[in-house]
């Protein structure tokens, strides 16, 4: 008995000095997902005629952030313009102005700062009728007249 007490003992001993080690159970890799909205590329012009001493608006209609590019020609006169944006529906947002100006064109690219119209307010400082073609092209629901 006394020899298996000696064994036992001897199995225990090296069991304690015995240290296991395991791998981690293995994780897969990450993988990245990048989501890309489909971004919707509209195309729409617009012609309008501006009497003597008058004015008219024409806007897109954008979301926040979307942008548009823009180009504006008259058939000759120079005409006063103010590009800003605005939110009918709710007064109490102040209009944004982008740019203020007289030109017989111009061209170049709108980002929306808010939801609602951001488009131009054509004056005629003429003594004739002036019309005014508008051509955008990007992210914008609709080109309206206002």
């Amino acid at each position: 008995m006394f020899a298996f007490l000696s064994q036992l003992l001897v199995v225990s001993a090296s069991l304690a000095t015995t240290t296991a080690t395991c791998a981690p159970p293995s994780t897969p890799p990450m993988i990245e997902v990048s989501r890309t909205a489909a971004v919707q590329v509209r195309r729409d012009s617009m012609t309008v005629t501006i009497e003597p001493a008058k004015r008219v608006e024409v806007k897109l209609v954008m979301k926040k952030g979307q942008k548009a590019a823009f180009e504006w020609a008259t058939n000759g006169a120079e005409v006063g313009f103010n590009l800003h944006g605005e939110v009918p529906a709710d007064p109490s947002v102040k209009a944004h102005i982008y740019k203020r100006g007289s030109s017989r064109a111009e061209k170049g690219d709108i980002e929306a700062v808010f939801d609602g119209v951001h488009g131009w307010a054509f004056r005629n400082t003429a003594e004739k009728p002036v019309t005014v073609t508008v051509k955008a092209s990007g992210q914008f629901s609709a080109l309206k007249k206002m």
